[in-house]
């Protein structure tokens, strides 16, 4: 609806305007309202555009599109997230890997994969146990290079999106194999528990097992994310298991992720 033909007193609920005395827009940022006084969600000056809402938080506060109404710019503040391109601005991706010419894994316990890069080991990876996931807990008595290798402590809080791995094994007609990402707490204190892990969480698992891989085709899998949000301050592992030692594998295993607030 336009405003031709319309008095004043019919439209002026309907046009913006803010207070500054009939000064119009000034250096510091004033509320854009309605002709009424009703505050809308935006502040404007000769320099800066702010956006708050008003009464609630959603998941598009602010939203640009392109012609064909495809999202290109996305603020969330309900769950303090931004995304750009369909993307979170901010992801990253954190690689875990393992290599078969270490002839690993040598059990059929859980397995940890290397966190640093290269996939091999000084002795052999840390084995966490053979229940259904990889135990909770993790004394250190003498293989502290090995475990460290194992580990990525994180500095900051972060949102899991998706956890995908590639793999291979080194023999026709393999094992079963699966995968599963673990948070744990994790002892900073430099005394003789230094880097003990305790409290473990499974957040991210194999939907099922992979039957029978062997070296005639690689294979990748998504894992099923069951804990998203992991604290800044906690460690986190990958690890696989298989149900026999017929294969060493080449585990490739990328955890895309995106930083959030607290």
């Amino acid at each position: 609806m336009s405003l031709t033909n319309k008095t004043i007193a019919s439209s002026y609920k309907d046009l913006l305007q803010i207070d500054n005395g009939n000064n119009g827009v000034s250096t510091s940022t004033k509320q854009i309202k309605s002709g009424d006084g009703t505050n809308s969600c935006a502040s404007i000056s000769d320099d800066q555009l702010a956006i708050k809402p008003q009464n609630d938080n959603t998941t598009d506060v602010l939203t640009v599109k392109n012609a064909g109404g495809t999202n290109l710019l996305q603020v969330d503040s309900t769950n303090t997230k931004v995304k750009a391109l369909g993307q979170f601005v901010n992801t990253q991706v954190k690689q875990f890997m393992l290599s078969s010419v270490n002839f690993q894994p040598t059990t059929t316990n859980w397995t940890m994969l290397d966190s640093v890069g290269g996939g091999r080991f000084n002795s052999t990876a840390p084995s966490m146990g053979s229940g259904s996931t990889p135990n909770t807990s993790l004394t250190i008595s003498t293989t502290a290079d090995d475990v460290v290798q194992c580990l990525w402590y994180l500095p900051f809080n972060i949102t899991l999106n998706q956890v995908i791995v590639w793999f291979g094994a080194d023999v026709s007609s393999g094992d079963d194999v699966q995968f599963s990402l673990m948070s744990y707490d994790i002892d900073t204190s430099n005394g003789s528990t230094g880097g003990d892990l305790s409290n473990g969480t499974e957040v991210a698992v194999s939907p099922s097992a992979i039957v029978g891989a062997g070296f005639e085709q690689a294979y990748f899998q998504t894992l099923n994310i069951s804990s998203a949000d992991v604290n800044l301050g906690k460690a986190i592992t990958a690890n696989v298991k298989m149900d026999g030692t017929s294969a060493d594998l080449t585990i490739s295993m990328q955890v895309i992720y995106s930083l959030r607030s607290a």
